[in-house]
């Protein structure tokens, strides 16, 4: 007894290692089957978040905005501005990722998974986001401002009052729906935690379908991304939004349509049929694939790639000569072209990713694949979830600390401010994967172990010790839906 209680003290301290957790983040090594390109895309993905994030926090607080004229009717500019595809490739990787590995378990269990398993479905994905989340609320809501000084320092104001008032709602994930038009949400770029929260506590009714019932679970998928797509499109017109926040003449687009669930389940939900589509029918069409000559792979997987490029430009930049009138204050755009791309944008976006993670995966990559499945992106994966929670606060503590004032132009400025603002969030983000987020994640692996009654038989394998450990391998692996939080993310 003594024995164990000593051991047992001793792995709970282990948890706590830095050297250990530091391991863990720097930790390359790779599996047969893992999709790697996934990494890649999650830390570009987080990367282009930043970038918009950044143009858009000092070009509100920039001394001359003249530049901003120029800089709007830069036809390359658009990639800022409507970055917003950006997440949705979270949104639909997280949907693949959570129907894939449930599928995975449903068919090892014959579809029969255990209760404790969606105990701890769910437990495990509140634990493993909600400890760091709450800990940057509580930094820059309520710390920042006593700690942080400077000519701008009234700032954090902004985050003070609103977690002051709403900060129960990032606690239950609901903070996308409380208060209803977003004016005083409590950290505001975590809209995105409660809607990927809210998805993935209803992912199991999708993915339960497509495994029992193939047809009922395409038929119900397809309902309800028809549902937000027709969602999209009414509030569109009803109330005169244009095709993104720098061609509208609506202000209210924020909480109209971007923050809300009905409206970004899309990319989830076309997720989760990929998911299917990829464990059902993954070993087929590896051995299509295979059949056919270099030639003929060469014509596919270039055929594929060239149209899901061109579907992601003309989503990221079709809707440049809009954004370019309404700079010039020339006419408004036309409704049907607002309609029409906010309705099909998340969805296409969504397809056209999956297809080039399906293409990597069977071999059809070359050189994309190859820089996408880069070893070092692996760690950085690991980092996006903290890098979407902290760089925010970042850039706030730059602002706040300035003695001058910003300026958009030249453009290296701005290159330099991003690549700064990248970096220290890439750093802290470190910080707190190795203190909070791994040993959280090691002391509920270790929570899990069940203890031993009788003495280890050396020659048979300990299975018993395992089977609640075994029931939350999906939330374990899971969690990859950002790129951080168990190994990943999200």
């Amino acid at each position: 007894y003594q024995r164990r209680v000593r051991g047992g003290l001793f792995k709970f301290l282990k948890c706590f290692a830095l050297q250990s957790s530091f391991k863990t983040l720097t930790n390359t090594t790779t599996k047969p089957g893992q999709i790697l390109c996934l990494n890649g895309i999650r830390v570009l993905s987080i990367n282009w978040v930043v970038l918009g994030h950044a143009y858009m926090v000092f070009v509100m607080l920039a001394e001359d905005k003249s530049f901003l004229k120029t800089l709007l009717l830069r036809r390359s500019s658009v990639a800022i501005f409507n970055g917003y595809p950006s997440v949705d490739s979270f949104f639909t990787l997280s949907g693949f990722l959570v129907a894939y590995l449930l599928l995975k378990q449903l068919a090892k269990s014959k579809g029969n998974l255990s209760p404790a398993h969606w105990v701890a479905y769910y437990v495990h994905r509140y634990v493993r986001l909600t400890p760091p989340y709450l800990l940057v609320i509580l930094v820059e809501g309520f710390l920042l401002r006593h700690w942080v000084e400077g000519p701008f320092q009234f700032g954090f104001d902004a985050f003070h009052e609103p977690c002051k008032k709403y900060w129960w709602t990032n606690i239950l994930y609901v903070n996308n729906l409380v208060p209803w038009k977003g004016d005083e949400m409590c950290n505001t770029e975590s809209w995105y935690l409660s809607n990927d929260m809210q998805f993935y506590a209803l992912a199991p009714v999708f993915v339960l379908a497509l495994y029992h019932s193939p047809i009922l679970g395409i038929c119900t998928n397809v309902v309800a991304v028809g549902a937000s797509v027709i969602a999209a499109g009414v509030i569109t017109y009803v109330y005169n939004i244009g095709p993104s926040s720098r061609s509208t003449m609506n202000p209210d687009q924020w909480w109209l349509l971007y923050i809300r669930p009905w409206i970004r389940c899309a990319p989830y939900l076309v997720g989760i049929l990929g998911g299917w589509i990829y464990w059902k029918y993954r070993a087929a069409l590896k051995q299509y694939v295979k059949s056919l000559s270099q030639w003929e792979k060469f014509l596919f997987g270039a055929t594929w790639w060239c149209v899901s490029i061109v579907v992601e430009y003309a989503i990221v930049f079709g809707i440049y000569d809009q954004i370019r009138d309404v700079t010039l204050e020339q006419e408004a755009p036309s409704m049907a072209v607002s309609v029409s791309y906010q309705c099909i944008k998340r969805v296409c976006w969504a397809i056209a990713l999956l297809i080039q993670v399906y293409l990597c995966d069977l071999g059809l990559g070359s050189f994309i694949n190859s820089l996408l499945s880069w070893r070092g992106w692996i760690m950085m994966s690991r980092l996006t979830y903290g890098v979407y929670l902290l760089h925010i606060g970042l850039m706030t503590i730059l602002i706040a600390q300035s003695r001058h004032g910003f300026y958009l132009h030249p453009d290296y400025e701005m290159a330099v401010r991003y690549i700064g603002v990248l970096g220290v969030s890439y750093l802290s983000a470190t910080v707190l994967f190795v203190c909070l987020e791994q040993p959280l994640a090691a002391l509920e692996t270790l929570s899990y172990r069940k203890p031993r009654t009788t003495p280890p038989n050396p020659t048979k394998p300990d299975l018993e010790a395992n089977v609640i450990n075994a029931d939350i391998i999906i939330a374990n692996k899971s969690s990859n839906d950002y790129g951080s939080t168990s190994n990943t993310n999200t």
